[in-house]
């Protein structure tokens, strides 16, 4: 699987869970509205009611809005909010002030989390959208406060202290629960979109190998360990005549040679033996302070004659590569810099007498 399928297939992974998650957030949000219908029926006024059942409805149709696309997953973000908003307004009005809903607006603030996992926004956007969002609930929150005040509300309930009391520490349980969820949404999303980034940034895009950057991050830590346990080796591996295959073939099929011989590294790979794409048809190979000198060249002679027997097949037709690879040793006193200038003067001589061997 190269790089790009793996991309597609995080992408989908993660486009499932959200859309799980949603679901999760539509399912508990029904289940809400519906506990308080027969409470609501008996209890309170009956256009309270009505606008439940609204409500009710909404998430019902919700279902069928998630299921169809990621940017849907917005859409319906965008008019839960709406309706919570709504239905918060509506309590607020009718219950009064001193019933604890104006809880849910505070909660409600949290939500602008979800802007920043908008597939479609650009930055100017997120913040337009966060700039209406506030103004909007400190709008409600101002305004029902001053109605609650100033205005006779003819259709208000007036609950019993009891149930005052109860309302507040539902609405209070109810507006932490909420800002739990959009944390955790916003959390799990961010902490996906950096792994993408921090996989992109440490690993070539072509062959899913450890980058240029990746593989002077691990020389640098053999580098740090100090003392005679610092006895790491590395290799600098060259495809023979690569130029050729790409002139002949185009450089499709020379890409496809490149993602097969990473195939082949990777399979000899392990905790003591690092490799990587240094640069074009170059790759790196580090043999830790854990495996000796001796060990880490009959490594590398594996990994040649794994080459050397490889059929490629690329259009239409089969050929046959080789590498050419050129090692070195720590040797005391000697830092990263020379042991990499001895490892590519290997190389150049590997190269210029013969290909296809080991020099070390």
């Amino acid at each position: 699987m190269n790089n790009t399928q793996i991309n597609e297939t995080s992408e989908l992974s993660l486009f499932s869970e959200t859309k799980r998650q949603y679901k999760e957030t539509n399912k508990m949000l029904l289940m809400f509205h519906i506990m308080f219908i027969i409470p609501e029926l008996i209890l309170s006024p009956k256009h309270m009611f009505v606008i439940n059942i609204v409500s009710i409805l909404f998430y019902l149709y919700g279902f069928k809005i998630i299921e169809k696309s990621k940017y849907n997953l917005i859409l319906y973000a965008h008019l839960t909010l709406a309706e919570i908003l709504i239905y918060t307004f509506c309590c607020i009005i009718i219950f009064g002030w001193q019933c604890g809903f104006q809880y849910w607006l505070f909660a409600l603030v949290s939500s602008f989390l979800k802007d920043y996992v908008a597939p479609e926004k650009t930055k100017g956007k997120i913040n337009s959208s966060i700039h209406i969002l506030v103004f909007v609930i400190a709008g409600i929150f101002i305004g029902t406060y001053l109605i609650h005040k100033y205005v006779d509300i003819p259709f208000a309930d007036h609950p019993s202290d009891t149930l005052v009391t109860i309302m507040v520490v539902v609405n209070a349980f109810l507006s932490f629960l909420a800002v739990g969820a959009f944390t955790r949404i916003y959390t799990e999303q961010m902490e996906y979109k950096y792994l993408t980034l921090y996989h992109m940034a440490d690993y070539d895009q072509l062959t899913g190998l450890g980058n240029r950057y990746y593989m002077n991050d691990l020389l640098m830590q053999e580098e740090n360990i100090g003392g005679e346990d610092n006895r790491y080796s590395l290799a600098m591996v060259d495809i023979d005549h690569f130029k050729k295959v790409n002139d002949t073939y185009g450089h499709d099929n020379g890409d496809a040679v490149l993602c097969e011989i990473s195939q082949i590294l990777s399979r000899n790979a392990s905790d003591e033996l690092k490799v990587g794409r240094w640069g074009g048809e170059e790759f790196l190979i580090i043999g830790t302070h854990n495996m000796s000198y001796k060990e880490f060249q009959k490594r590398l002679e594996k990994i040649r004659v794994e080459v050397e027997e490889h059929i490629f097949a690329i259009a239409d037709t089969t050929i046959r590569c080789t590498i050419s690879i050129g090692a070195a040793h720590y040797i005391e006193g000697c830092g990263i810099k020379c042991i990499m200038k001895d490892a590519d003067a290997n190389l150049y001589i590997a190269k210029n007498s013969g290909r296809n061997k080991i020099i070390a």
